[in-house]
């Protein structure tokens, strides 16, 4: 995926994690600005470069499928 394919409103999670992020846009380098929820339920809002990125893929071995 192209660093700015993602659009608003695309559940994103960093490359080596598996928290759930909302990509809200563009931050102020340039980079992804995204938000989560962190495990108190507070709301976190961070930048990340797009190529630390991907679609969100959710758990694995949920028994769940995308159609």
């Amino acid at each position: 995926m192209a660093e700015h394919e993602f659009k608003e409103g695309d559940e994103v999670q960093h490359k080596t994690g598996k928290i759930k992020m909302i990509y809200i846009g563009d931050g102020q380098l340039g980079d992804a600005l995204c938000e989560w929820t962190d495990p108190s339920g507070k709301a976190q809002r961070d930048t990340f470069a797009y190529s630390a990125l991907k679609k969100y893929e959710g758990p694995s071995g949920s028994g769940f499928k995308v159609v």
